[in-house]
């Protein structure tokens, strides 16, 4: 059974039960509520099976939703939106960050140091860049790199070596 045929059967069966209401309670049909369809052509009427049309319904396509029966108050809306379940958590574990003071999380890294440290790096990765011609034809094996006035060591033996001319920032470690 197709959704049209569905509907058809639907329809028929909606006005056989108003029919048997209004004889029930014996008021007259004009004044008993009706089954009523916004559009023209929205039920489509029941048609002869020798009576075939090739142009299809929008009933076919149409996806049926449940609508709502009664407005929600402000107050409802109100409640369920500031529900303490979406409210923002109070948080006890802020700190101030040891190397430049702004405030961060305890378990967490700070972001103003980060971004220092990410700009550091890109530097260091362009100047590597620009050394080997390429990010393919670096060699496999330790960086290390030196700031101005620095001089590598006995464990610098065998890496490959990075010169900067700019000086050590503070927080960038010799380790």
């Amino acid at each position: 059974m197709s959704l049209s045929g569905f509907v058809c059967f639907l329809r028929r069966s909606l006005l056989q039960l108003e029919g048997r209401i209004v004889q029930a309670t014996g008021l007259d049909r004009q004044f008993v509520p009706a089954l009523a369809v916004h559009g023209p052509n929205a039920l489509p009427q029941t048609q002869d099976e020798s009576e075939e049309t090739t142009e299809p319904s929008f009933l076919d396509h149409v996806l049926w939703m449940a609508a709502p029966k009664k407005r929600r108050t402000i107050e409802i809306n109100r409640t369920r939106r500031r529900s303490s379940e979406f409210m923002i958590k109070v948080k006890n574990n802020i700190e101030p960050c040891v190397e430049c003071g702004h405030l961060k999380q305890k378990h967490i890294l700070c972001g103003f140091c980060y971004e220092k440290i990410r700009k550091e790096t890109a530097r260091i990765r362009g100047q590597i860049r620009a050394m080997e011609g390429g990010p393919l034809n670096t060699p496999a094996q330790e960086t290390v790199v030196l700031y101005d006035s620095e001089s590598p060591g006995e464990a610098d033996k065998n890496k490959r070596i990075v010169e900067t001319s700019r000086k050590r920032p503070s927080w960038f470690s010799t380790h």
